[in-house]
């Protein structure tokens, strides 16, 4: 069995207390399980998540800058906590860890058949004694001769599109960070005899004619439970309802091809 559920969701945390907000999160009733990891060169301090995140907040001065970046990754309802929690520490040190970002990830489970992680991760790189650098650096253009342009007008030398210190805003990275979460969970299903696969690329891009369903999030899944209908809910409703009849469709088709064979191997027979 295969399926193409999106298995990796990505957001950028912008709150004024971040360590405040992470906090209550990883407080939450149904967290099972929470850690700090960090790269080699990261300061011990930074165990604590109140001073990682208060020294994010210090140092990212600007009014719209992008403090951490957070993924949520849907754990396999298939398997169980411990391994829900090997796997994320596992995914988060080969993908993130080792690329230099400090991570702070908190798995959780209400129990209601949605299990999945929170990592948190930072977005500046740090240097060899801990201390944080810059996200990018000024790109001087030049002229023949390897020097600056001055702008006479502008009274200041040229600048071309700035530099970044790191790649992980590489929208490449994103896909390379989903299809290492699909490994991961399909490593954990064959190792465990489950049969399921997932992938983390679109109907479009298997090439399956088939729409894909709409992530509900936790607050339109709260009105969901009890009842109450919503947009997505009913968009999600109404792909189901469409894959369904298209299911009884090609169902009904192998049937008459089957039959139609059939009718055909007899024939042949009975000449």
């Amino acid at each position: 069995m295969s399926g193409s559920r999106n298995y990796i969701f990505l957001s950028r945390w912008q709150e004024d207390d971040l360590a405040a907000q992470w906090n209550q999160l990883a407080r939450r009733a149904d967290i099972r399980f929470r850690k700090h990891m960090l790269p080699d060169h990261a300061p011990n301090t930074f165990l604590n998540s109140e001073v990682l995140w208060n020294s994010v907040e210090e140092v990212e001065r600007s009014r719209n800058a992008r403090l951490a970046r957070v993924i949520i990754a849907a754990l396999p309802k298939e398997l169980d906590t411990k391994t829900h929690v090997a796997m994320v520490q596992q995914y988060a040190q080969e993908h993130f860890v080792q690329r230099g970002m400090c991570v702070d990830v908190s798995v959780h489970d209400k129990g209601d058949g949605n299990p999945h992680a929170h990592i948190l991760l930072t977005t500046r790189p740090l240097d060899s004694v801990g201390r944080w650098m810059d996200k990018q650096h000024r790109n001087y253009l030049l002229d023949e001769n390897g020097e600056r342009i001055f702008d006479p007008v502008k009274r200041r030398y040229k600048l071309g599109r700035s530099i970044k210190t790191h790649d992980w805003d590489n929208p490449d990275r994103v896909q390379e960070w989903r299809a290492g979460w699909a490994t991961a969970c399909n490593a954990q299903f064959r190792q465990h005899g489950i049969d399921k696969e997932v992938t983390c690329l679109s109907y479009a891009k298997q090439g399956v004619d088939r729409e894909p369903t709409k992530h509900l999030g936790a607050k339109v899944k709260a009105m969901e439970e009890p009842g109450i209908s919503t947009n997505r809910g009913n968009d999600n409703r109404r792909i189901i309802a469409e894959r369904q009849r298209q299911d009884r469709q090609r169902f009904r088709q192998r049937m008459e091809q089957s039959r139609a064979w059939s009718l055909e191997r007899d024939f042949g027979r009975e000449r």
